[in-house]
């Protein structure tokens, strides 16, 4: 797979909410803290040859330099001798958990490490000071092949002050407001600060003084013959309550009181974590899955990683933000995210559904859209977010969801949510057995089930299984769905095939664990919706057509490929005859496996490039969503269709071509982004790895190399 080697991602510690970005030429990015996006800095990687002739990398953006708002500049013309390196100079070598770029001379290695962190209920405070230290790892190599010395450097450029690490420490770098910063241990190392790299090499060995400018590096001597190679600590670090309207503080400062004890401490363990960078990159090498696949599933681990906070508030607190947005802990992602959380640290799926339950539930009336001013019991149901920025929202409600609004942005998503909880709660139990988080909501499972009946239809005969009634919370309006821009064929929620499969999915969730508990009445209960559900979207699929209608209202003749997206989670609940076409839903499955035969295709939901289209009426495609239904049509139902061996690339593309500078988005329009840019949720792409039909070539027989040579 070659595509370009000229886009950004993220490189980030677990938990720590910040990242460093890059890696796409001529652009900003750098080091940022609790950002929704690149860094608006640069970085600055090369040499300069004794004949005064510059080679670099190209990841900064040109602009005038900043010395002419201090003194006129007479540093002479280069006349153009520099060398910027470009596509044809540059190879990538992009793996699950390291980054590397060779260029002539110079070899620059990212590695980010990542494991499975420990439950902090029961792990040790070693391994949990292991897993919380807010660090990424560096290494520069420069090979001096020529025959006069070179002057190799390192520096990030950034809007803030940057202060030297000499003098206070064993190390050389530099930090600013000691929140971040980088650090190397190496003594034949040279500090430097300027507005300039040529300004900053021409200044050694004293470079480390001037601190008005936005450039601070590293620079080291590489004689003719020799390489020379320097390791580089990228430290992040904000202390006290970093959130508000509830407090919390990041869980790393329970065991470092300083970005310089992050320093020491990454310096003492590097071999350690490098260890687990190798390790990731081979399991994902070896995992049988093809190169765009292996592609995908790293680009979203980072950005996954860049989202994430593991904070404290007197007990561990997991946040993942949305992307751009910062939205904390959206219950729309949680679902889809689960199954690369469980995956890597199952205690962070119950800390954020106790979140929800904790804080975040409330209770609401439903009505019927013909007669909105009368109100019936309605249930439990849990926010869309928990606040934005860090900052929690009041108890019970979002940032996000507004009433008064018709099935438009910003309109409640009262049933989806529920049924997020719902298959959550299914997903996690099913997977670690936690018996004492069942036995603890027992009570809960029952309201959720009640709840659910009563947004279908509040008299138990005229139940069908669909989501019939509105939320209260809308103030007369209209529900919608985590398709919140799409048009009705995905957002809105009433009458929606694709929340009417979360529904099914929720009943037959809520039947396991509801029989788990000997409440045998309402699992029953549970069994019957589930029942409700499959019959009438069966009988909904309309044979002029050829598919079933995306909103079972109004004529709709949309079709959508997410009327098939629940099926994941009845099948990674262990309930694989419920997803069976021979099986007690098996009507329901085979006019699912119709359905979708029809549809993708380039006349429905196909791009011309072979990329997914989520809805044959919208131009609007989320890849967090596309990669669930592939692995429903490949793994779970066993499909194939024309032109299917196009989409991993084309899907690739949309990121590196498309999604360039905001690293890995999730939301596309005809292969460019038009939204929910550097975004988690794409996460859930962690089923290709364990989905045989996935695979498209065979497992090595000697698993390749893939030590980080940090």
């Amino acid at each position: 797979m070659k595509i370009s080697s000229s886009f950004h991602a993220q490189h980030s510690p677990m938990g720590a909410h910040s990242s460093f970005t890059v890696g796409m030429f001529g652009a900003e990015g750098g080091m940022a803290l609790e950002k929704g996006g690149p860094a608006d800095g640069g970085l600055h990687i090369g040499y300069r040859t004794e004949s005064g002739k510059f080679y670099k990398l190209p990841f900064y953006k040109e602009a005038a330099s900043e010395a002419e708002r201090y003194s006129q500049s007479d540093a002479a013309d280069q006349n153009g001798a520099d060398v910027i390196f470009g596509e044809a100079d540059i190879q990538r070598d992009y793996k699950w958990a390291t980054d590397r770029f060779h260029a002539p001379g110079i070899e620059f290695t990212v590695c980010s490490p990542f494991f499975s962190i420990p439950d902090p209920a029961s792990a040790s405070a070693d391994d949990l000071k292991f897993a919380s230290c807010p660090v990424t790892f560096l290494e520069l190599s420069v090979s001096n092949d020529s025959d006069e010395r070179w002057e190799a450097f390192f520096a990030l450029e950034n809007r803030s002050t940057w202060m030297p690490m000499s003098g206070r420490g064993p190390y050389k770098g530099a930090v600013t407001r000691n929140q971040m910063g980088f650090a190397c241990q190496e003594d034949f190392v040279d500090e430097f600060t300027h507005f300039d790299i040529t300004k900053g090499l021409d200044m050694r060995p004293n470079g480390a003084n001037f601190l008005l400018p936005p450039i601070s590096g590293l620079a080291f001597d590489v004689e003719p013959g020799k390489t020379q190679t320097i390791r580089v600590v990228l430290a992040y670090y904000l202390a006290g309550e970093v959130t508000f309207n509830h407090a919390a503080s990041y869980w790393y400062t329970k065991y470092f009181k300083s970005i310089d004890e992050v320093f020491k401490y990454a310096f003492s363990n590097q071999e350690r974590y490098l260890a687990e960078t190798a390790a990731r990159d081979t399991e994902l090498e070896t995992s049988g899955l093809s190169e765009e696949q292996q592609f995908l599933i790293a680009h979203a681990t980072r950005s996954y990683y860049g989202s994430s906070q593991w904070l404290d508030d007197g007990k561990p607190l997991w946040v993942v933000n949305e992307g751009e947005y910062l939205m904390i802990n959206t219950l729309d992602l949680t679902v889809d995210m689960i199954f690369f959380e469980l995956k890597f640290n199952p205690w962070t799926v119950r800390n954020v559904l106790e979140q929800f339950v904790d804080r975040y539930s409330y209770l609401d009336q439903v009505f019927s859209p013909e007669d909105p001013g009368t109100l019936y019991p309605g249930g439990i149901s849990f926010s869309h977010d928990m606040g934005v920025g860090n900052h929690f929202s009041r108890p019970g409600n979002s940032c996000y969801e507004c009433p008064g609004l018709d099935r438009k942005c910003f309109s409640y998503m009262t049933c989806e949510q529920l049924t997020n909880w719902i298959l959550c709660a299914g997903v996690y139990l099913h997977k670690t057995g936690d018996v004492e988080f069942l036995s603890k909501h027992h009570e809960l499972l029952l309201q959720c089930l009640e709840s659910l009946l009563n947004r279908d239809h509040p008299e138990a005969s005229q139940r069908n299984g669909l989501m019939s009634f509105e939320s209260s919370r809308t103030d007369g309006g209209g529900e919608i769905t985590t398709y919140d821009s799409l048009d009705h064929s995905l957002g809105q929620a009433r009458g929606n095939v694709y929340l009417a499969g979360k529904c099914w999915a929720s009943y037959l969730a809520l039947e396991q664990l509801l029989g788990q508990l000997d409440e045998e009445e309402a699992a029953t209960s549970a069994r019957a919706g589930a029942v409700r559900c499959a019959m009438s979207l069966e009988a909904a699929y309309d044979e002029s057509l050829g598919f079933i209608p995306a909103v079972l209202e109004n004529n709709n003749q949309s079709a959508i490929i997410p009327a098939a997206e629940a099926l994941v989670y009845p099948w990674q609940m262990g309930l694989k005859d419920a997803v069976d076409e021979e099986g007690p839903f098996g009507g329901y499955i085979r006019m699912l496996k119709r359905h979708l035969q029809n549809i993708l295709n380039p006349e429905m939901c196909l791009y011309e490039d072979g990329g997914w289209k989520l809805s044959s009426s919208a131009d609007n495609s989320w890849m967090s969503k596309i990669s669930i239904s592939q692995f429903v049509v490949r793994e779970i139902l066993g499909m194939s269709y024309d032109g299917e061996d196009r989409a991993d690339a084309a899907h690739v593309s949309w990121q590196v071509k498309g999604s360039e500078f905001y690293a890995c988005s999730d939301q596309f329009g005809a292969g460019k982004p038009i939204g929910s840019l550097y975004y988690p949720r794409i996460v859930a792409n962690i089923l290709w790895m364990d989905s045989n039909a996935m695979t498209t070539r065979p497992m090595p027989e000697e698993s390749p190399s893939s030590h980080c040579t940090l």
